[in-house]
């Protein structure tokens, strides 16, 4: 799973037992496929925790160790996502040193994008056998060793397939890191301490070309240093992650047996388990986008306010150069107006979580069902507002009359809305969806998320150079405003949809009030 999924992890976290049984009956009637090691005629021992108190309990060290393990996932975040942008102020450089047109030279920034739509899905089932250590022990080294022979690349050629390889190889942690925030933090604690997690995938594309600029400028515009940047910002998180211990608890008690002389029969099945898990991990959230409205549909809205911040890597450059002369050092400076929109959005998901949420909680807690997933909606129709107003201001503010902030100022806005709606489709697809289903209908949405982010780079200049700033703005922001309306329609018509799911558990729950 991507990143995509903190919020799996840590909703799943939350749920009781009997909603999984549930979730999971739901599924086995309707056909979808389950993964158990009784589907492989293998036996599963019950392991489990000797005590409440037993100090191999991840949740029972002590508070900086659970920091320090905490803050891994969310740095290699921060390092793997910070190498998609850092590369964009090197394209003109490139351009010339290789000899290409900018739609070559755009690929390197593209298929590493795409990359990250294939390490979680290889990585996840991967970490559920052997344990989430040593996909960060393998994950982040193969990055640096592939960014390097990306920076000293000959041809254009090498430079794609490298910077490819190494995003497919380091994206594998964005599919553990949800896993260890839910093994180190009770389900009280763990929505608090992923909240730099969450913001890392964000952190990283929105500082990536300000990175990128400012060390290019430094080592006399040679676009190599675009890529080694990446290596200097991994080197020490590498060390750091050479401690870690693992925080699985599968593993760390099958290791505990084993080490004990014990006899674990299921790892007999590990070859057989491992293809249904990656089969499962390819195809449901494929079957789920196809099946599922919520999925299908919210997928898609985040998609394209993802795909929005990477098609700002060419369209911040031709803005900013063509009408206030903006040098790459300025152009990545701009990119800190949608930083600050991101911090807004944490703010308001948090305040919407804390007091209209937390009030149909209560709510529902009276009538002894649970809150209907839709309340988790608040931030997107928030956020479907915000988006649409940075688009539009974006637009048409920039022109030589205005003062070059205005523009700047449009990503507030922009990465309000893109952030909060991002957190809220992602809780509330976990809420309707259960945490069996939940994992693959946020995988789903993170491979929509990267794929349109790939994507929608390769057209972005043509689209402005044929149609002129104020136009080609104008298209990306009628379509956020087109998309709007999602987030109102699931809060008012959610429970029908989720009544005619063929993957949602169909357990009660306190339909949000309309009126």
């Amino acid at each position: 799973m991507s990143q995509q999924g903190v919020m799996v992890d840590e909703e799943a976290a939350r749920t009781d037992t009997t909603n999984l049984g549930e979730a999971k009956e739901t599924a086995d009637e309707a056909g979808t496929p389950s993964v158990t090691s009784n589907d492989l005629k293998v036996p599963e021992p019950a392991l489990d925790w000797d005590s409440p108190e037993d100090i191999g309990n991840p949740r029972n060290w002590p508070t900086w160790k659970r920091v320090y393990h905490t803050s891994i996932p969310a740095l290699f975040g921060f390092v793997i996502t910070v190498g998609t942008s850092s590369y964009v102020p090197s394209i003109p450089l490139v351009m010339a040193k290789f000899n290409v047109e900018r739609e070559v030279a755009i690929l390197p920034l593209s298929l590493y994008t795409l990359g990250f739509t294939l390490g979680p899905v290889l990585a996840a089932p991967l970490s559920e056998l052997y344990g989430r250590r040593i996909i960060y022990w393998t994950s982040l080294p193969l990055l640096v060793i592939f960014m390097a022979i990306a920076g000293a690349s000959e041809n254009i050629t090498q430079l794609i397939i490298n910077r490819f390889i190494a995003a497919v190889c380091g994206s594998g942690t964005l599919a553990v890191g949800a896993g260890t925030i839910a093994d180190l933090w009770s389900p009280q604690a763990n929505g608090r301490a992923a909240v730099f997690y969450i913001l890392s995938p964000f952190l990283g594309p929105a500082l990536g070309p300000l990175t990128g600029a400012y060390v290019v400028s430094e080592y006399n515009n040679n676009w190599r240093w675009s890529q080694w940047v990446v290596m200097i910002i991994a080197a020490p998180m590498i060390v750091l992650a050479f401690f870690m211990q693992e925080t699985s608890k599968s593993r760390i008690l099958y290791l505990r047996k084993k080490a004990a002389g014990e006899k674990i029969a299921h790892q007999s099945g590990d070859t057989a388990l491992l293809i249904r898990k990656l089969r499962i991990a390819v195809t449901r959230p494929i079957d789920m986008m196809f099946r599922e409205p919520a999925v299908a549909f919210l997928s898609i809205y985040t998609g394209f306010a993802f795909a929005m911040m990477f098609s700002f890597f060419g369209s911040y450059s031709y803005v900013y150069q063509k009408v206030y002369h903006f040098n790459q050092k300025e152009v990545g400076l701009a990119f800190l107006g949608i930083l600050v929109g991101f911090l807004s959005a944490v703010a308001s998901f948090g305040a919407f979580d804390a007091t209209l949420y937390k009030k149909a909680v209560a709510e529902a807690a009276k009538r002894g069902e649970r809150p209907a997933p839709e309340h988790r909606l608040y931030a997107a129709m928030l956020g479907s507002i915000m988006l649409p107003i940075g688009l539009w201001w974006f637009a048409w503010t920039p022109r030589e009359s205005v003062h070059w902030i205005v523009p700047v100022l449009a990503g507030v806005p922009f990465g309000w809305g893109t952030l909060a709606i991002f957190l809220s489709v992602t809780t509330y697809l976990v809420d309707v969806y259960g945490a069996q289903s939940g994992a693959s209908a946020v995988a789903a949405n993170g491979i929509l998320r990267y794929l349109l982010g790939a994507i929608f780079p390769l057209f972005t200049l043509q689209m402005y150079d044929a149609m002129g700033i104020h136009q080609a703005g104008s298209v990306f922001a009628a379509v956020g405003l087109v998309l709007t309306p999602l987030p109102w329609w699931f809060f008012w018509k959610g429970e029908g949809v989720r009544k005619r799911s063929v993957y949602a558990p169909h357990t009660p729950a306190a339909p949000p009030a309309t009126s």
